[in-house]
């Protein structure tokens, strides 16, 4: 998983937070920009854009960035939440977690077995 540190421990710290990440992006652009694409989680309605910028800044200022609030975009539409900032660490790429899909197991009825003939 060459390359991808920062963005499975971003995916980390937000997952710690209460949301549910489904996927976190280094753009490669010139801008630098990280997109992280998060479900509310245990997140009450209303406070999205508040805990996920100050989740992002706690983040980055572990990693040595002191980065202004004003400067985490976070766009919420329903249940999904989209945060980007700029941050020069990291190599370009993304990563995608997926949730496991639940399958029904199929059982056999008990009851008579067909007959051979």
């Amino acid at each position: 998983m060459g390359g991808m540190f920062f963005h499975v421990q971003l995916a980390k710290h937000l997952a710690r937070a209460g949301f549910e990440v489904r996927h976190v992006e280094r753009e490669n652009n010139h801008a630098e920009v990280w997109v992280s694409k998060l479900y509310r989680g245990q997140m009450p309605t209303g406070h999205e854009i508040d805990w996920t910028k100050r989740t992002v800044l706690v983040f980055l200022k572990r990693h040595g960035l002191r980065y202004p609030r004003r400067e985490v975009v976070v766009m919420v539409e329903g249940d999904r939440i989209k945060a980007a900032f700029n941050w020069e660490r990291g190599k370009p790429g993304w990563l995608i977690i997926e949730k496991p899909k639940v399958r029904a197991k199929h059982r056999r009825q008990p009851g008579p077995s067909p007959s051979r003939r």
